[in-house]
């Protein structure tokens, strides 16, 4: 069993709060701006529950590709849109009780059935990695299946080829967004 001591508690608490409380402000605050810098804070917040899993690599790819990248071609689609937005025309979310509610309440059972499942469910201990592992080490050698890895593993580059593609996403629906601006479709 992993032991954790009331300061892992107290860190990870704080930063589980910051990830809820940023995220909920990206939905919930009306400037476009604003909810990107929130959008930040929690992808960064997450970053850090990464490092305290100990999995620094992951912290790293998560501010390299998502704070660094994904954030940075948000805030270029909100740049090149140049027209200033009014916070007070814009409206905050709210139930809708149309036609989306039965889609609404699917999606609520879905959850539970799902969390039930992975509630009753039992998981092996993790493993974990011996001492002295050097694991950034061996995950730039299996990315690139060359040998001298010292913990086996399958090759990640497709993992990367995935976030790859992903950031090309972003740039394409950040460049539509912007054209479509230009040419006066709102």
């Amino acid at each position: 069993m992993i032991e954790t001591s009331m300061y892992d508690l107290l860190v990870f608490s704080f930063f589980a709060g910051v990830t809820i409380l940023s995220s909920a402000g990206v939905v919930l605050v009306k400037d476009v701006w604003h909810s990107a810098l929130l959008l930040g804070v929690a992808l960064l917040s997450i970053a850090v529950h990464y490092v305290i899993l100990s999995a620094e690599f992951i912290a790293a790819m998560q501010v390299l590709v998502y704070v660094g990248g994904v954030l940075i071609l948000i805030s270029f689609a909100i740049m090149l849109i140049r027209r200033k937005l009014d916070p007070t025309a814009m409206t905050s979310p709210g139930l809708n009780l149309g036609p989306h509610l039965a889609r609404g309440v699917g999606a609520i059972i879905f959850f539970i059935l799902f969390s039930s499942i992975l509630l009753n469910t039992t998981f092996a201990l993790p493993i974990g990695f011996q001492d002295g592992a050097l694991i950034t080490k061996s995950i730039g050698y299996a990315m690139l299946d060359l040998p001298g890895a010292s913990i086996p593993s399958e090759g990640f580059l497709a993992a990367f080829e995935i976030i790859d593609i992903a950031l090309v996403a972003a740039l394409v629906a950040a460049v539509m967004l912007a054209r479509r601006d230009m040419a006066g479709e709102n």
